[in-house]
């Protein structure tokens, strides 16, 4: 399906009031394909469900179960885009070189600019998401998403600064002020909602288990001090999660697994584990008292 953002018809009416004379449609034309490039290449890996929104800065591929994508799988996907866009620009400098064409040379300069622009490491551009999946391959996902979105975000603030500095100079770059709003605005509502992303993985992991019929777990061992937000943000998004709560002594109190982690939130809020144990104790004893009352 194919979405086309509410911001997009107010750029395009202000790039012409103020006289960008670029080929516009070629532009898009050549972010379309970029975008069917990273399709093509989710298809092969298996994912499904997918939306193109174009945005003024170009367009975005959302897939439906993109986010069950491991970090390799989502690399390949983010890198695909940028690649298509500099194989198909080596291909016109090729045939360029036999048969001389004004067009040839603006698909070189146009796949060279989406390519290259899409490697800049910034939310929502392809070069985020591959600065992400770098570091989480290495780093726990949250951890990976927070040093991600601090880059995205100074990049966002030095688009805002060139935009201030050719102000100053009396050639002001609307675009530069364009690309800075979106790249502070998505990373900072990014940054916001990651709480809320980790516990879609944990509820979506229902639909991948029966979906494929097995999960790989992953155990970790936690300080019982931790709250419960805490030991959130160590779940692994491809993973199962078991966590055994150990204390001071390193002796193990209990082990919990990542939905009692979002029941716990709930209807408990958010507590550390020590807590957590000591309610499961105290409801265990009240259950056991019940039983020998009757």
């Amino acid at each position: 399906m194919l979405r086309i953002s509410k911001y997009l018809i107010p750029y395009i009416a202000l790039i012409l009031i103020i006289g960008f004379k670029s080929k516009m449609l070629m532009g898009f034309v050549i972010i379309l394909i970029h975008e069917f490039i990273h399709l093509i290449t989710a298809r092969v890996l298996g994912f499904s469900g997918f939306t193109v929104e174009i945005l003024p800065i170009g367009a975005v591929l959302k897939l439906k179960d993109l986010e069950e994508a491991t970090p390799k799988e989502d690399l390949i996907i983010s890198v695909s885009g940028p690649l298509g866009n500099f194989i198909m620009a080596l291909a016109c400098i090729a045939i360029n070189y036999f048969y001389k064409s004004d067009f040839l040379t603006l698909m070189i300069n146009y796949n060279l600019v989406i390519g290259i622009f899409n490697l800049i490491p910034a939310f929502p551009l392809d070069g985020g998401r591959i600065l992400r999946d770098i570091f989480a391959t290495r780093l726990i996902y949250k951890k990976a998403n927070e040093i991600a979105l601090r880059i995205s975000i100074s990049i966002g603030y030095v688009f805002l600064l060139s935009f201030f500095t050719s102000l100053f100079m009396g050639i002001p770059n609307l675009n530069l002020l364009l690309i800075a709003i979106f790249i502070l605005v998505i990373s900072y509502r990014e940054k916001r909602r990651i709480a809320y992303i980790i516990m879609g993985y944990i509820i979506k992991k229902k639909e991948k288990l029966t979906k494929r019929g097995y999960i790989e777990n992953k155990s970790i061992s936690v300080y019982y001090k931790l709250s419960l937000l805490q030991v959130l943000e160590l779940v692994d998004k491809n993973k199962y999660n078991v966590f055994t709560i150990l204390d001071e002594e390193m002796n193990v109190m209990d082990i919990i697994y990542e939905e009692e982690i979002l029941n716990a939130i709930k209807f408990l809020g958010n507590i550390t584990l020590e807590e957590l144990v000591n309610n499961r104790e105290a409801r265990i004893k009240d259950v056991l008292t019940g039983e020998s009352i009757r």
